[in-house]
């Protein structure tokens, strides 16, 4: 089974209960520290097993790490651990899910090889939103009702438009917003406009 660490919790000794994402549930397993054999850290795509028996939780075994050339760079696994401790304080709680979050984090992996980590994160997320039927294509204000004109548009809360002098953002271009809620692609932003939408899915999916 395969799946990506979304948290861990240490408890007695240097033991940690793991939550693990896989295509269909959420799991809560025990590792032991004498199982060192594989590096276990927030963020990382595994291969394991899982053993139930009488007790406490089932338990985390045979544990081979699944790399990635994009983890030997610091920035970019800063960024990818932010999103998904995002991405856990969305989805705890749920025990079944569908199998887009596992694909979709395939997905995100793949594009940090080459991408910029913030606007594979940004891309993402679009796609998260549209998937879960949060993502608002029109361009009418959150706070006001009123149409959005003109070039610029500034995003809220789960990338809902807004006029910038409701919520007090900064706008970002329309177009390029346009392009991004069509086809999950930033191409048409610039950086500075990325790095606010970035920070505005910090806040909370």
């Amino acid at each position: 089974m395969q799946g990506y660490i979304l948290k861990t919790v240490p408890v007695r000794d240097e033991d940690l209960v793991v939550h693990l994402l896989t295509s269909r549930r959420l799991y809560r397993l025990y590792r032991f520290y004498g199982a060192r054999h594989s590096t276990i850290n927030l963020g990382y795509k595994i291969d394991f097993t899982i053993e139930y028996q009488g007790g406490y939780l089932p338990k985390l075994r045979n544990v081979i790490h699944l790399g990635t050339p994009w983890l030997r760079e610091l920035p970019k696994v800063a960024v990818w651990q932010s999103w998904i401790t995002l991405l856990w304080n969305h989805l705890q709680g749920v025990g079944t899910i569908d199998p887009f979050y596992l694909s979709l984090l395939d997905d995100q992996s793949r594009w940090l090889v080459r991408q910029d980590p913030k606007r594979a994160i940004v891309e993402g997320y679009t796609r998260l939103l549209d998937f879960e039927g949060r993502l608002q294509r029109e361009a009418l204000c959150f706070r006001c009702g009123g149409i959005i004109g003109g070039e610029k548009i500034a995003l809220g809360p789960s990338f809902l438009p807004a006029h910038g002098e409701c919520i007090g953002g900064e706008g970002v271009s329309m177009g390029g917003v346009g392009h991004l809620f069509t086809y999950y692609d930033s191409q048409y932003l610039q950086d500075r406009e990325i790095d606010l939408l970035y920070r505005t899915l910090l806040k909370g999916l």
